[in-house]
């Protein structure tokens, strides 16, 4: 099989959309969860584990505040500090 010039732009365009999303996505997530836990996700040691965390902490937030607290244990999550300002 023999992959042409133009299969390999379209697959880089489509790949390029997707990280996009992913990104757009961080964003949100960064203006919804609370300081706390996004300071968290942050001491992890490169950007694709603090995207990771962000994303656990988010699914997690999801189900409810309680259930992130319980991940959290004796760490009180604040949820009146909300989310970082994102550009």
């Amino acid at each position: 099989m023999s992959i042409t010039q133009k299969e390999v732009e379209t697959f880089l365009e489509e790949y390029r959309r997707y990280l996009l999303s992913q990104v757009e996505e961080i964003k949100s997530i960064l203006q919804i969860l609370p300081t706390d836990v996004i300071e968290k996700a942050f001491s992890q040691k490169n950007a694709a584990e603090i995207a990771e965390k962000l994303k656990y902490y988010y699914a997690v937030y999801r189900i409810g505040p309680h259930a992130l607290e319980e991940i959290f244990a004796q760490n009180k999550i604040n949820f009146s500090r909300r989310g970082v300002n994102v550009v």
